[in-house]
């Protein structure tokens, strides 16, 4: 995702709250943004677990759970956290961990089915114990001062290891069927050869009681929807002319997903636990930590990207620790709700705000609600749950491209003239796939089963050992300014209306915090100094505006 820097100003800021039909329909269309994402994971996952002719009923669940952590998580983070209009989701950054478990618990023909519901525990519950790391760092004021020394060479290292590794998740999905090619084709067609395309839709105005014409850009703005609803819809006419035989992969009327479909209850109240109590196993753990890290670093790149979208400046290092805080428990929720990964902020949804040029926070806050609804309708879930798995294929190949290109997005800041940061990148990379592919092939050996289980997934994590060691190199190697490796000039200061400050917390909350001093010194809150700047502020935006209704 690239960010233009541009002398328009925003349609609606942060704090602003447009008319509530404009709040539905933006609402509405940041859900439908993040949807195709969002069933990314439950994919792979209920694959994963070996249920036998379970595994649909668990994908629907998986679905529904997914979109109600969605819907939570986000509310939070725009509520109490960040501030900003931020949506958080299951994040692809969890699959390296996901393969490792999928390596200890491989599917065979002899697998036990009806033990899937013990290893969703263990993934529920090493996930839990690994995203603690997350409101840890936030409340110790510990990501502030470790996010000034990661910059973009780390970043994109580690974003292009993320895709590497995906490969074969994708290679394995677009094998099932050539509708997944189709997919392909449409999205790409989609996003680069038609995003500029304005289509007349028409409106129907109720006052003028006619008809008129707006022109949107529908490719750009709902590439996946359109995407995913061509594909789907081009299964069905094969399933119906019986031009695919009897259970293809790409009917529509396969009889597991049919039959889940009709048996599903309309509500299904998603809650924690509702897998059983959570199990615990070392190498998974230590796997899930290893992808906190990398969707922490990954974060604190969004945060300071919607923040410019936003026009609202650097994120006060408060800010960020308690983002990261809102995370950390959006994630614990995630693994107690059985999601399989911790969540974290969709690029997508960021970069529609900068084509809309809305910011507002209650249009994100909007979109958790509808997300936290459709989650409870759980018929919507099973419907979902029916889009043949060689379509997902096609969109997780999309979605690894963006990332791809965010990666490499991150690399606009960096003096790509010195030997030294080019030099870094390509190490980083081709070791982060060939250290890992040679204990794929030739495990670790060292006589204690523990220390080999730990390091051993350690060293298989192509992500981890890639960015560890671009973030080293970076750190210790001479011969670049701090401007020269990306770390300076990405954004500057900029003083913002105290009303349209998004970072700001409520009057209410500021008055509440000054009664109890103390507080004011956890790296979560603002300072003493600010808060009160911001209510004197605020006091003489009051005393401006009623001067002005008197004259």
């Amino acid at each position: 995702m690239m960010v233009r820097d541009s002398g328009d100003h925003l349609h609606f800021h942060v704090n602003d709250v447009p008319h509530f039909s404009a709040i539905l329909l933006f609402g509405l269309q940041q859900m439908l943004v993040c949807i195709s994402a969002l069933l990314v994971t439950p994919y792979l996952l209920s694959n994963m677990l070996c249920a036998g002719v379970e595994t649909i009923a668990i994908r629907v669940q998986l679905i529904a759970a997914t979109f109600v952590t969605t819907g939570i998580a986000t509310i939070l983070q725009t509520t109490f956290g960040l501030r900003l209009a931020i949506l958080h989701g299951p994040s692809f950054a969890f699959l390296p961990a996901l393969h490792t478990f999928e390596e200890m618990y491989p599917c065979t023909p002899d697998t036990d089915t009806s033990l899937w519901r013990e290893k969703m525990q263990l993934v529920s519950g090493s996930l839990f114990i690994a995203v603690l790391i997350m409101p840890f760092m936030g409340l110790t004021g510990l990501v502030g001062k470790i996010s000034k020394h990661i910059g973009p060479i780390t970043i994109v290292s580690m974003l292009v290891l993320l895709c590497i590794g995906t490969v074969p998740d994708i290679q394995e999905k677009v094998s099932l069927h050539w509708i997944s090619i189709v997919e392909i084709l449409l999205l790409t067609v989609f996003v680069i050869l038609l995003e500029e395309q304005e289509v007349p839709i028409p409106v129907f105005s109720f006052q003028s009681k006619s008809f008129s014409y707006t022109k949107l850009r529908i490719f750009s703005q709902f590439p996946y929807l359109l995407g995913i609803t061509l594909a789907w819809f081009l299964c069905f006419i094969v399933t119906v002319t019986n031009i695919e035989p009897i259970g293809s992969s790409a009917r529509t009327d396969l009889n597991e997903s049919t039959f889940v479909f009709h048996n599903t209850p309309w509500i299904q109240i998603q809650y924690p636990f509702q897998f059983g109590l959570p199990k615990f196993s070392a190498p998974l753990i230590i796997a899930f930590t290893a992808s906190t890290v990398a969707v922490m670093i990954e974060s604190v790149g969004n945060y300071g990207i919607c923040a410019q979208i936003s026009q609202q400046g650097l994120p006060p290092s408060s800010s960020i620790n308690r983002a990261f805080v809102i995370e950390g428990i959006g994630s614990m929720l995630a693994a107690l709700m059985g999601c399989g990964t911790g969540v974290t902020t969709y690029s997508e949804n960021i970069a529609i705000m900068q084509v809309t040029k809305v910011t507002s926070r209650i249009t994100m806050q909007c979109a958790g609600l509808l997300l936290i609804i459709i989650g409870v309708f759980s018929k919507f879930a099973a419907f979902l749950a029916m889009i043949p798995e060689a379509i997902i294929g096609g969109v997780l190949a999309a979605g690894m491209s963006m990332i791809c290109g965010v990666a490499f997005a991150n690399l606009q800041n960096v003096d790509l003239k010195l030997s030294r940061n080019l030099t870094i990148v390509g190490i980083s990379i081709i070791l982060g796939c060939t250290i890992p592919a040679h204990f794929e092939k030739h495990p670790l050996d060292t006589g204690h089963k523990t220390m080999d289980d730990v390091f051993g997934t350690l060293l298989k994590m192509r992500m981890l050992v890639g960015g560890l060691i671009a973030f080293c190199l970076d750190v210790i190697a001479c011969g670049a300014t701090r401007k020269q490796r990306g770390l300076v000039g990405k954004m500057e200061q900029k003083e913002v209306a105290v009303e349209r400050d998004g970072f700001a917390l409520s009057s209410f909350a500021n008055q509440t915090i000054l009664k109890i001093p103390s507080i004011t010194k956890l790296p979560v809150m603002p300072s003493k100094d600010s808060i009160r700047r911001i209510e004197d502020m605020r006091m003489k935006a009051d005393i401006g505006r009623t001067v002005d209704e008197k004259f």
